[in-house]
């Protein structure tokens, strides 16, 4: 069976053998150095579909080694612009007129064709678009203080941002619909390991109308991306009918009580990023067996507990990979 069908029936609910992994984000040195081989450069503008399709033929060979079995459409088609203040990763934006920062990707007829392009170079793998319902991007793109003082003063100006995100996402989502993507990918992180970032009442009073429009706007099958906990609001986030959880951050999501809950959600990750930096290849094999036994007859797609970050061990991410490979048996 291909990979992009493995993870595709597993999303679907299908039991597969050998179940699927998938990995976002992954640190193209360290598999280098994990693998003992050179990867091709990655060069050329960064909205040129030259370069983006360098940057999945990458992709693809970085699969072989690791044996996962998605692909990532470049963010330029599908993830709404966040604004940062210069070297910095505080947001930008502080009012209505500094709205005028946002400068959205226009969805041309090339824009469409470029994308096609890059669609047709997936080879075997289910390739992923990279969106944002806004629940992340609506406090990640302003300065947090003014981000703060909005949540308690004025929720109608954030209103107004994901009005604009809103808008653009769904006309990128609508035209991926059909494209040959094959699921979405929600990057929308809003907690910490001790609670969410912002309250529950601005999530559901403000920000989620507009991520319910995203979701609606969705016909293939997605996955929703926090770190931390959210436990607090995980029904209100279910509800937006995802397929699947990710990246399950350990020692603050309770697995059991997700799968108790929400027994049709697919889980996806869940194997410590820390322990890739900091622990050992044994450690490492140990966690991914924990995971394994802890989601016994969940829709279980094993990955990190959010990327391998340039600072992961080369010899633990092997260690990961090769474990899940031998587990997934």
């Amino acid at each position: 069976m291909l990979p992009r069908n493995r993870l595709l029936d597993t999303l679907a609910g299908k039991p597969v053998r050998p179940i699927p992994w998938v990995e976002h984000g992954i640190s193209v040195d360290v598999v280098e150095k994990a693998y003992g081989v050179k990867l091709p450069a990655v060069t050329g503008d960064a909205a040129s579909l030259d370069t983006h399709i360098q940057a999945i033929r990458r992709q693809k060979r970085v699969n072989e080694l690791t044996g996962c079995c998605n692909v990532e459409l470049p963010r330029y088609y599908t993830m709404a612009p966040r604004v940062y203040k210069e070297d910095s990763h505080n947001g930008a934006l502080t009012d209505e007129a500094s709205f005028e920062k946002l400068v959205f990707v226009k969805l041309t007829s090339e824009h469409l064709d470029n994308l096609k392009r890059c669609v047709d170079e997936k080879g075997d793998y289910a390739l992923s678009a990279s969106i944002s319902t806004g629940i992340g991007h609506v406090w990640q793109t302003m300065d947090l203080m003014a981000f703060s003082v909005a949540a308690v003063e004025n929720p109608g100006l954030l209103g107004k941002l994901l009005a604009r995100y809103t808008e653009w996402t769904c006309a990128a989502v609508e035209r991926c619909n059909d494209a040959g993507i094959d699921f979405f990918w929600s990057f929308d992180d809003f907690a910490f390991k001790t609670g969410t970032v912002y309250s529950p009442q601005l999530l559901r009073e403000v920000v989620l109308p507009h991520a319910r429009a995203v979701a609606a706007a969705i016909k293939l099958p997605w996955i929703f991306h926090s770190d931390g906990n959210f436990m607090s609001v995980l029904d209100d986030i279910v509800s937006l009918g995802m397929t699947g959880l990710n990246p399950l951050e350990p020692g603050c999501m309770d697995i059991r009580e997700i799968m108790r809950r929400h027994p049709r959600l697919a889980l996806v990750g869940n194997i410590d990023v820390d322990l890739l930096a900091r622990g050992t290849p044994l450690q490492v094999r140990g966690a991914v067996d924990a995971c394994f036994r802890e989601m016994s007859g969940a829709r279980f797609v094993p990955s990190s507990s959010n990327s391998i970050p340039h600072y992961a061990l080369p010899e633990n991410v092997r260690a990961m990979f090769e474990r899940i490979r031998e587990m997934a048996e």
